[in-house]
């Protein structure tokens, strides 16, 4: 543990460290699929997947203007993360299929007590076997 535990990034240093970790940990999440899986980048249950991901990561509310996260931007930039470096013809589909799934309120905000008992759950099975 540090011993500068009571010191935390602040302004824009604390929002690129949520972005950092929210791309690593949807990274992470998008890896432990087969590559059958993840090798279409037209995928729209990936990229729903991926929307729902930073949707229940970040939450822009009560923040000011310049610390808010583009949510459509970090999804782009994890795809491309995953997929190597996208054509142009590709981020603008992938951005015209993300404002396909937000109109049709595809992209959902789960509640607080799914994702507590989601957690507890799935931490009880790792210690159970």
């Amino acid at each position: 543990m540090s011993t500068f535990a009571y010191i935390r990034p602040q302004n824009q240093l604390y929002k690129e460290a949520k972005i950092a970790k929210v791309k690593q940990r949807a990274l992470e999440a998008l890896t432990n699929f087969p590559d059958v899986i993840r090798k279409d980048k037209h995928n729209m249950e990936l990229l729903l997947m991926v929307c729902n991901i930073v949707e229940n990561s970040i939450t822009n509310t009560g923040k000011k203007d310049r610390m808010k996260i583009d949510k459509k931007v970090l999804v782009i930039e994890i795809l491309n993360s995953l997929f190597g470096s996208l054509k142009p013809e590709d981020i603008d589909t992938i951005s015209k299929n993300i404002e396909y799934l937000v109109d049709n309120n595809q992209i959902q905000k789960f509640s607080t007590w799914v994702i507590l008992t989601s957690t507890c759950v799935s931490w009880l099975k790792r210690k159970l076997n």
